[in-house]
C-alpha cells in the first residue's frame, strides 16, 4: 500500500485538540492498514518518531435528516502518540508561522513593486502631460 493513502485526514474535534498538547494526534486512516503502516507513514510524512499507535474501527451510526433515514460512514481511526518533545503542524496556523525576518523581506518586496508602479505611473502621467502641453 502507498504511503500517502494509508492516512486520510486528520480528526480535529474538542478532545484531539486537548491531547494535542500532551503529543497525541487522532488521524482517519484507511481500513486495510495496520499498526506498523500508519507509524511508519506518520514517521515519514511528518518527520517525527512515534512512540505508539492504537487503532479501531469506528461503527456506522444510525441518522435522519428530515423524513429521510440514513447511516453515516463507518472508517478506522488511529491515535497515534510522539515521544515527548515531537509535534505536527496540522493547523494552519502552525504551517504559516515564518520567521519575522522572512515576513520583513516579504513586506520590503511588496513595497518595492508598489514603488515601481508608482514610479511608471508617474512618468507616464509625465509623458501625457508634456504631449497635451506640446498641442
Amino acid at each position: 500500500m502507498n504511503i500517502n493513502e494509508i492516512i486520510k485526514y486528520p480528526i480535529l474535534t474538542e478532545k484531539s485538540y486537548s491531547k494535542m498538547n500532551e503529543g497525541v494526534y487522532v488521524f482517519a486512516v484507511d481500513r486495510r492498514t495496520n499498526r506498523s503502516e500508519v507509524k511508519k507513514a506518520v514517521e515519514f510524512i511528518f518527520d517525527v518518531k512515534v512512540e505508539k499507535v492504537n487503532i479501531f474501527n469506528v461503527p456506522k451510526k444510525a441518522t435522519k435528516l428530515g423524513r429521510f433515514k440514513g447511516f453515516t460512514n463507518s472508517y478506522k481511526k488511529a491515535i497515534v502518540k510522539l515521544v515527548e518533545g515531537q509535534t505536527i503542524a496540522i493547523l494552519n496556523e502552525d504551517v504559516d508561522t515564518i520567521s519575522a525576518s522572512e515576513e520583513n523581506n516579504l513586506k520590503v518586496e511588496e513595497t518595492k513593486k508598489e514603488v515601481k508602479t508608482s514610479k511608471s505611473a508617474e512618468e507616464v502621467a509625465k509623458k501625457v502631460s508634456e504631449k497635451l502641453a506640446k498641442k
